[in-house]
């Protein structure tokens, strides 16, 4: 008995427990999630300059970008392909964050690409969507931090 005692102090304690009435009447207990599996974002979750690399196939990126909160985005590129580097590059676009944290953008010209956005915008999860042929395609992704 004591064991069990101990165990429901400890679970009391520790996790937050939502008691929920069942269609009997009887109480039911679930583990109440936290309040990071449910956020929302929006075109302001982005703010602020980020770091970023990315890579693929015969290139790697570094650069910085900055959004604006309003969907508006810049940034400076350097990328390497071998034997050449190129840059920097001046960009200019526009990005478009849902409420599931799924962020669109274009860097202009159609180079579209799509992230997920974690830490509550403190980060992104970057993968390049631009159509293009099998064998043209950088399967290039990346990643942004908030600096």
């Amino acid at each position: 008995m004591l064991l069990k005692s101990r165990f429901l102090k400890v679970v009391l304690f520790t996790l937050p427990i939502l008691a929920i009435a069942s269609p009997a009447g009887e109480p039911v207990y679930a583990i109440a999630s936290r309040a990071e599996d449910r956020e929302t974002c929006s075109n302001a979750t982005m703010h602020g300059s980020y770091g970023f690399h990315a890579t693929g196939t015969g290139f790697v990126a570094i650069g910085r970008f900055v959004f604006d909160g309003n969907g508006g985005l810049t940034g400076k590129l350097f990328v390497r392909v071998p034997g050449t580097n190129i840059g920097p590059l001046e960009i200019a676009g526009t990005y478009s964050v849902g409420p599931d944290c799924i962020m669109t953008d274009d860097w202009g010209g159609g180079n579209v690409h799509i992230s997920a956005i974690v830490d509550q915008g403190k980060g992104y999860f970057i993968m390049n969507v631009t159509p293009s042929a099998p064998a043209d395609d950088g399967l290039n992704n990346g990643e942004g931090r908030r600096q």
